[in-house]
């Protein structure tokens, strides 16, 4: 006798033995587009309502100052892990395993910027643990081709993004526009993080911030700008050394 759904068993569920093989679970995924997806965490909480109302906000906000592409900026933090290895590898098919090893966890945080119109990356800046390693002993920061900073926890503050905003930002952009023979004004958009919600009074820049929860999928260089940046610097750290 079959039970019911009132039985507290779906009708024809009972002493039920199916199992599904590997090829049978292929064909459904096959059937019906399915892929396997790894859940992300910031995105899962994404507020998309609010996302879709700024994205009007924003335009309007573009339109009314008649910024074009090279005049509108995004800019955004990373962490850095640059002494990650990576956690896969190829082995022979003779060797069950490979060794394993502890991930590195030194960090440093990674500001990068630019315009709408790719025509413009700011000079990344890079806050460190230490304001002089002992490996930059007697090198000259300034002439480095990032824009270096420090703090004992490598994060971003406020009066960091203050000097980030007028001795790099500014006068990049204000080159920038001159060469271009544009007017030099701009629009920054930035995330909600409190080390960017300081005053930075300019006379020629407009700051304006995402709302909470939406950098996941409004934020500009969290489109895969970042991430490929991220895939240039671990190609860069494993290309073998020229002996020229």
């Amino acid at each position: 006798m079959r039970k019911t759904v009132a039985d507290g068993c779906p009708l024809g569920l009972e002493n039920h033995s199916f199992v599904a093989s590997k090829g049978w679970l292929e064909k459904l995924k096959k059937r019906y587009t399915l892929h396997n997806i790894k859940f992300q965490g910031e995105q899962a909480s994404a507020d998309a309502g609010a996302a879709e109302n700024y994205k009007l906000e924003l335009a309007r906000i573009i339109n009314e100052g008649g910024y074009s592409p090279d005049q509108i900026f995004n800019a955004n933090e990373t962490a850095l892990y640059w002494k990650k290895l990576p956690s896969r590898t190829f082995i022979s098919k003779n060797q069950r395993r490979a060794q394993g090893f502890k991930p590195s966890k030194v960090r440093i945080t990674l500001h990068v910027c630019s315009n709408l119109s790719e025509s413009l990356m700011i000079t990344p800046m890079i806050i460190n643990h230490s304001s002089a390693p002992r490996v930059m002993k007697n090198i000259n920061k300034t002439q480095l081709s990032v824009f270096w900073q420090s703090n004992k926890k490598a994060w971003m503050t406020q009066d960091l993004f203050k000097d980030w905003f007028f001795n790099c930002f500014i006068p990049a952009v204000e080159t920038y526009t001159i060469e271009k023979n544009l007017y030099f004004k701009i629009l920054l958009v930035l995330d909600n993080a409190g080390c960017h919600k300081i005053e930075l009074d300019h006379p020629n820049g407009k700051i304006v911030f995402l709302p909470p929860n939406c950098m996941s999928l409004i934020q500009p260089l969290d489109q895969g700008v970042i991430q490929t940046l991220k895939i240039y610097y671990t190609r860069q750290l494993f290309k073998p050394f020229s002996t020229d």
